[in-house]
C-alpha cells in the first residue's frame, strides 16, 4: 500500500464579489437599444442596401430589436416578482 491512495483536493473559494445586475436587463437594454439604433440606420439607408442586396440587414437589426424588447419586458416583469 502507498500513501497515495486517497484523493487529494485542493478547497475552492469562491470571491465575495456581487453581480453587476444579477437580473439582466442593463446588457438586454443596452442590446435592445443598439439594435434600435441599427434598425433606424439600416432604414435610412435602406435604398443603398437594397441597391448592394445587403436589404437583410434591416430586418435582421427590425428582429433583433423586437426580440430584445420581448427579453426586456420578460426581465422587467421577473425582477418586480423578485423584488416583492
Amino acid at each position: 500500500m502507498s500513501q497515495d491512495d486517497h484523493d487529494h483536493h485542493l478547497p475552492t473559494l469562491q470571491a465575495p464579489v456581487k453581480a453587476l445586475d444579477p437580473h439582466g436587463v442593463q446588457i438586454v437594454g443596452l442590446g435592445t437599444m443598439l439594435f434600435a439604433i441599427g434598425t433606424v440606420i439600416c432604414w435610412w439607408q435602406l435604398p443603398l442596401l437594397s441597391g448592394t442586396g445587403k436589404e437583410w440587414w434591416f430586418s435582421t437589426a427590425l428582429v433583433g430589436t423586437g426580440i430584445g424588447v420581448l427579453a426586456l419586458a420578460v426581465l422587467l416583469v421577473l425582477r418586480r416578482r423578485r423584488l416583492r
